[in-house]
């Protein structure tokens, strides 16, 4: 009988792991008050955001449910954890707190005015990853203190703001050092597998599809590794003298276009969004393009990638900056279908603005990424090329 009961109480204190049917985050933030915090994470679909419930000051509980790991990110809204650039006006965020979400009870202790710095407590993941950010956040810590420096230093003093960005530039490549030696040494490891979501620009192809040859299998099916094979695979079919991936989306006036209907013709594809700064900054000058050109056989496409969840705001967002902007070529808005087919994880866009020169037989001529006069100067070289003026 006594085996039995001791048989029937080690079933019960098994329960509460098999009952786990979703994750709680008790975040104690020390200073938070009545300022907002939110947990976001990103789903197949696009990014969710959470509130919380306010347990009491300075507590507050996260609840949900995910198909499996993620990695998540904190924000606070508190003003410690952000940095006034202009009186009464624009800020600099501060840095995140970047965790592993998964279906447990997960604890997060910390302060407001340095959320990036709390501890995570809670799956076997957190405390992986809590490893990593031993070494790294002392950088992260350095690197936003610079960062509200640099703010108060004159744009006219260059040799500071030189200095600034040569010290900024070099803890970057510190911690990207960390987060590829990680990767080598732990194949096996989920976090090894987002990390390398996150750092495909600091490889060559190479490099980055044999790092990922070197993963387990085990999480090459995750929003992770589909996102690294994708990268891989968008990176071979946007190569130049690749002929640009056809796609079909609704139009701003609600038809169907295929890029395919253009052929004939140059077609300059420009993936912006209507909160890209340099991407609007950029479209008085492709309006200077479009006037110059248009009529010698050069087509724009706007492709916009909007961040809102919600799609009709996406769709208000998206028409109004083009409206605002009086840019009156072609545009589609990638949010539309966007779950069967991606355009910016195809062509394998990780920055904002980017564009691709196509030729009349839709092979891809130039891509160039970023704006400002650089990226200007670069669409003006490459199309006085072609139309000789």
């Amino acid at each position: 009988m006594k085996k039995l009961l001791g048989l029937v109480a080690a079933a019960a204190s098994c329960m509460p792991a098999f009952a786990q049917q979703g994750y709680t985050i008790d975040a104690h933030i020390k200073g938070q008050g009545s300022y907002k915090l939110t947990v976001m994470h990103q789903t197949p679909t696009g990014r969710q955001s959470d509130t919380p419930q306010v347990v009491s000051a300075d507590h507050f509980r996260f609840a949900g449910k995910v198909s499996g790991p993620v990695v998540a990110y904190m924000y606070s809204s508190h003003p410690s954890a952000k940095h006034e650039v202009v009186k009464g006006g624009m800020f600099i965020p501060g840095p995140g707190l970047e965790f592993v979400l998964t279906n447990d009870a997960i604890t997060i202790t910390g302060d407001a005015s340095e959320g990036f710095m709390a501890s995570v407590k809670g799956g076997k993941l957190n405390e992986e990853l809590a490893r990593l950010k031993a070494k790294e956040n002392p950088l992260v810590k350095k690197r936003w203190e610079l960062q509200k420096t640099s703010a108060g230093i004159k744009r006219s003093d260059t040799a500071a703001m030189r200095a600034i960005r040569g010290q900024l530039t070099a803890i970057d490549q510190e911690r990207m050092q960390l987060r590829k030696d990680y990767i080598s040494r732990h194949p096996g490891s989920f976090i090894s597998m987002y990390l390398l979501s996150q750092l495909y620009e600091n490889y060559s192809l190479a490099e980055y599809e044999q790092a990922y040859q070197k993963l387990a299998a085990t999480y090459k099916s995750s929003q992770y590794g589909k996102i690294v094979a994708g990268k891989i695979e968008s990176t071979k079919a946007t190569a130049l003298g690749q002929t640009a991936i056809n796609f079909t989306k609704k139009d701003i006036n609600g038809n169907n276009f295929s890029l395919a209907s253009l052929k004939g013709k140059y077609v300059l594809l420009d993936f912006w969004g209507s909160w890209c700064g340099p991407c609007r900054q950029s479209h008085p000058h492709l309006k200077k393009v479009y006037e110059k050109y248009a009529a010698k056989g050069l087509e724009i496409v706007g492709i916009s990638e909007e961040k809102q969840a919600d799609l009709a705001k996406c769709e208000a967002a998206w028409k109004k900056a083009v409206q605002d902007d009086g840019i009156n070529w072609l545009h589609v808005m990638n949010n539309y279908g966007k779950e069967d087919f991606d355009l910016v994880q195809k062509y394998g866009v990780t920055g904002f603005p980017t564009k691709f020169l196509l030729d009349k037989e839709g092979k891809i001529l130039y891509k160039i990424i970023g704006a400002g006069e650089d990226g200007d100067k670069s669409v003006d070289e490459k199309l006085k090329e072609i139309f000789g003026e």
